[in-house]
């Protein structure tokens, strides 16, 4: 009987290796199972991360676009509300002085009617101006021609144009170096940004002077308006070149010169600043690359355009 014995033993043996063989196997296939579920929650994990991120970006950026949205309706609103209240003051002057022309017969009311509507036909068209190269620049069709012209020669123009709208007690002053310099630049838009800065002087200078200046470098052009006006307060220094911002909101305009001028200038690749003290007057001032050409020598710096 021991053989059977014996047999049955080696029936275990072999049972047992058998199972242990698969258990084995079981085990490999079951941690083969468990890494990849380990893996599928990583994964799963950081999916979840990144739609977290997701979500953050998301909603952080549609609060910004609300922002946007709520800022563009605003300067939308403050732009027909100023442009409203600025077209309609030279229009009331003009339909009203227009009538006071026809009926009267004195020669002398009769001039001075005529400057008044004279006066705010410009403003209107001042006005119409501006909007329209704010729609070039907001488009992106402002273009700009360039043309050789001398700077001296620049400034005196403006100075002589602005000659006529200063009080009594203003001086147009024209400082300029003792050599003339002729300039590739677009002359048009030049002269557009300081006859701004020299109108934005007359607003707000009652008495001194108001001095247009330029010096030269090596490749650059640095043009200036210095008035010895009221000067803007400090906390609206740094807003000045901002769209519908004005440093006196009873002085006539809707605040976008000043915008416009800045994006003329930067398109020019240039920089533009403003240097003021309140009560001691401001000075505007623009630099744009070129290469100034000195062509002859004059005798006289210093121009006084305007004698009272």
């Amino acid at each position: 009987m021991w053989y059977l014995s014996l047999l049955f033993i080696l029936f275990l043996i072999i049972i047992f290796t058998y199972f242990v063989k698969e258990y084995r196997q079981y085990r490999l296939e079951l941690d083969k199972t468990l890494l990849e579920y380990h893996s599928y929650v990583v994964k799963m994990d950081k999916l979840e991360k990144e739609n977290i991120q997701l979500r953050r970006e998301l909603a952080i950026e549609k609060n910004a676009a609300k922002e946007r949205k709520e800022k563009v309706n605003q300067l939308k609103a403050a732009f027909l509300a100023n442009i409203s209240h600025e077209i309609r003051t030279p229009l009331n002057a003009i339909v009203g002085f227009s009538n006071l022309l026809i009926e009267s017969k004195d020669v002398s009311e009769r001039r001075q009617y005529a400057q008044i509507i004279s006066a705010n036909n410009e403003l209107l068209l001042n006005l119409v101006d501006n909007i329209l190269d704010l729609a070039k620049i907001e488009s992106g069709y402002l273009c700009l021609r360039t043309s050789s012209f001398s700077l001296s020669e620049l400034v005196r123009e403006i100075a002589m144009k602005c000659e006529s709208r200063v009080s009594d007690e203003v001086k147009i002053i024209v400082k300029k170096p003792e050599n003339d310099y002729w300039a590739e630049l677009d002359k048009k838009r030049i002269t557009q940004v300081l006859e701004h800065f020299v109108m934005n002087a007359l607003k707000y200078t009652s008495q001194g002077y108001i001095e247009i200046t330029y010096e030269v470098k090596e490749a650059a052009v640095i043009l200036s308006v210095t008035d010895t006006g009221c000067g803007i307060p400090s906390d609206k220094l740094n807003k000045v070149f901002d769209r519908f911002e004005k440093a006196d909101s009873f002085v006539q305009g809707i605040g976008i010169g000043l915008s416009i001028c800045k994006s003329i200038v930067e398109q020019m690749g240039g920089c533009i600043g403003v240097e003021s003290e309140l009560n001691a007057g401001s000075k505007f001032w623009i630099e744009v690359p070129c290469h100034p050409i000195c062509c002859s020598e004059e005798k006289n710096s210093v121009y006084l355009m305007s004698w009272h």
